[in-house]
């Protein structure tokens, strides 16, 4: 029996050890997205950028954002960024939103996610251009640079 409890508490042991060295980087990511990298405001709403990652080899960008409201009733919560411009380097593409939630009656976050145009340097410079958000019409522009 005792052969067995250490044996036991070896495992649970590294168990803690794993869900420990999991949960600090999924900590820092977190930290990660209440950085500003660059803002816009525009009509009483305010457009942050809060960090981008590289993903699918190289091919995708995942831009993370925070929008601010001076008053919550300019929100229409159902429809966040759609489709915004976003210019990197010399290439246009375009956005999609994949994901938004309510963090309280002013704020939200989301992310956007851009197919990478094939060839661009590894430092390039990034314009985020909308002109709605929760269906408030006015302009948007981020600039910022990205690292491949």
């Amino acid at each position: 029996m005792k052969g067995f409890l250490n044996g036991f508490s070896r495992l649970i042991f590294m168990l803690c050890l794993l869900v420990g060295l999991i949960s600090v980087p999924l900590q820092s990511s977190f930290a990660k997205s209440e950085q500003v990298i660059g803002s816009a405001e525009n009509n009483g709403i305010k457009l942050m950028i809060n960090n981008y990652t590289i993903t699918n080899h190289g091919q995708e960008m995942v831009v993370y954002y925070t929008i601010q409201s001076k008053s919550g009733d300019q929100i229409a919560e159902d429809s966040g960024i759609i489709n915004p411009d976003i210019s990197i380097g010399d290439n246009l593409v375009r956005g999609n939103n994949t994901w938004h939630k309510k963090i309280n009656n002013q704020t939200y976050q989301g992310a956007v996610k851009v197919n990478l145009p094939q060839y661009i340097p590894a430092t390039s410079n990034v314009a985020f251009n909308t002109d709605t958000i929760f269906q408030q019409k006015g302009q948007w522009t981020v600039n910022f640079q990205i690292k491949k």
